[in-house]
């Protein structure tokens, strides 16, 4: 479910699928309709199973701390789609995202949601001429619908389980898909894999002649983006960086620009004792619960979680039960989403309970920590509702 776009779809009688169908041809096709418009710009491109968003905001950082206007094309949404094409940090303005939509109306080629969404994003961008343009795979890499920019660098941030029903279910088949987005003569920075995803992208780079870049310096600055892992795509960030300012860049400016970065549901504290984070499979939650251990030693941790149902859920709940044994499950408007009454029967805790959005807030004056996690779509939805719930919270606060 991609926010917003039906409501365009439905101005301009645009049809399209709304399933996940992978594969490069549909998007080819339309592209070429609209005078091929992401052959026009110049790209950088990152895969990986996590650390993409957060890896993308870093960069656009320190690049935009160099001088240069920055595009962004995130996946999945925060508020709705107008936040997924950013340029200079700035969403794209309704009036921008109709324009795009009003030429992609008279399309012959049938997309998707998500490759009509790819398409504007090419439309806009080319519209708006950035310096540089960070596209964000939206699932795999190598038949994902943005895999069909020649970008000057690549980037994988990490290879876990994900999407198996489409990407595999050994880490080698996913790791395969991320490697699509590995490009003839072009550099490709990665993060830290396991050894057999790894040999698959080692090898990939081999067989296009793509230098292979494992950064090695570790970032010792404080982030506002918490957690070791933010860390790793910082410095993924920052290797990046080295590769396309060339003599341009500067070690003070880029970690200053690191330093101030930040995204939103990246362990985000909304308001005192209340994080947001957008984990969603069993490598972001293991992060989590690290940053939540060395965020909040010792404080009782209350998880409020929604998820979708092809996601690990029995693990991800293991997981976060090592730091807590309070739980409330949440429904949420998604066709994908699990019903919270199936996360209750699963969870092994000692306090557990299914609630409303507005039933979940902290309550004030306790040590207690509410964590909400286990989908960006979830987290998304009560944004999207600019959190409502949190009216009578803030006046019991002032």
């Amino acid at each position: 479910m991609i926010n917003g776009l039906e409501i365009y779809k439905k101005k301009w009688n645009i049809e399209t699928d709304r399933s996940i169908k992978p594969g490069l041809q549909a998007i080819t096709a339309a592209l070429e309709e609209l005078n091929n418009p992401h052959q026009k710009g110049y790209f950088i491109h990152i895969a990986g199973t996590n650390g993409k968003g957060s890896t993308g905001a870093f960069l656009a950082a320190i690049l935009r701390k160099h001088g240069l206007t920055v595009g962004n094309f995130y996946s999945p949404n925060i508020e709705d789609l107008h936040d997924q094409i950013q340029v200079d940090g700035k969403p794209v303005t309704e009036e921008e995202m109709d324009s795009a939509m009003a030429r992609l109306s008279k399309l012959e080629t049938p997309l998707t949601d998500f490759e009509l969404l790819t398409a504007a994003a090419f439309l806009i961008f080319e519209q708006k001429k950035p310096d540089i343009t960070i596209m964000e795979a939206g699932m795999g890499g190598r038949f994902d619908s943005t895999n069909v920019i020649d970008p000057e660098l690549a980037i994988i941030t990490s290879i876990s389980y994900e999407h198996t029903n489409f990407l595999g279910n050994t880490l080698e088949n996913i790791a395969w898909h991320k490697a699509g987005i590995v490009k003839k003569w072009k550099p490709i920075i990665i993060g830290q894999l396991p050894e057999e995803a790894r040999n698959i992208i080692e090898n990939e780079a081999k067989m296009l002649h793509a230098e292979l870049i494992l950064p090695e310096k570790q970032i010792d600055i404080e982030l506002k983006l918490k957690g070791r892992h933010q860390k790793e795509n910082a410095k993924l960030a920052l290797e990046a960086a080295k590769e396309i300012l060339l003599l341009k860049f500067n070690h003070d400016m880029a970690e200053n620009a690191l330093a101030g970065a930040t995204i939103p549901f990246r362990f985000e504290e909304i308001y005192p004792n209340l994080v947001m984070d957008g984990a969603h499979n069993e490598a972001s939650i293991k992060a989590l619960v690290e940053t939540i251990k060395e965020q909040y030693p010792g404080r009782p941790i209350h998880i409020v979680m929604g998820i979708l149902k092809d996601k690990e859920y029995t693990k991800i709940l293991r997981h976060l039960e090592t730091v807590s044994d309070h739980f409330t499950f949440v429904d949420f408007e998604n066709e994908r989403a699990l019903s919270a009454k199936i996360l209750f029967s699963e969870n092994r805790s000692k306090i557990k309970t299914i609630a409303k959005y507005y039933d979940i807030l902290p309550v004030p004056n306790k040590k207690e920590v509410t964590i909400v996690t286990g989908s960006l779509y979830l987290l998304s939805n009560l944004r999207n509702n600019h959190f409502e719930m949190f009216e009578n919270y803030q006046i019991q606060k002032n």
